[in-house]
């Protein structure tokens, strides 16, 4: 059972950490931006994106890159050993 629930677990963070992958490289074209796809990645991830542009504008106000992805899968990241640390 601990392996199965460990399989899933490791399973969604792979799912969301491939589609802030995804969104990232969408949002260089600009003719996709508008899309039921792309507004449904963003819906996803953006619970993950807005910590990590709260802090990159706190730190580094006015950028021109946003580093929020980056960011995100550090944080995503340290969620997954802390949560597989206590399984």
């Amino acid at each position: 059972m601990n392996t199965f629930l460990y399989n899933i677990i490791d399973k969604l963070f792979n799912i969301i950490q491939i589609s802030i992958f995804i969104e990232c490289i969408l949002s260089w074209m600009p003719n996709i931006r508008e899309n039921t796809v792309t507004d449904l990645l963003h819906k996803i991830n953006e619970p993950f994106l807005k910590p990590g542009r709260y802090l990159q504008d706190k730190l580094l106000p006015n950028l021109m890159v946003d580093f929020s992805p980056i960011i995100a899968l550090f944080i995503i990241s340290f969620i997954r050993r802390i949560i597989f640390a206590i399984l």
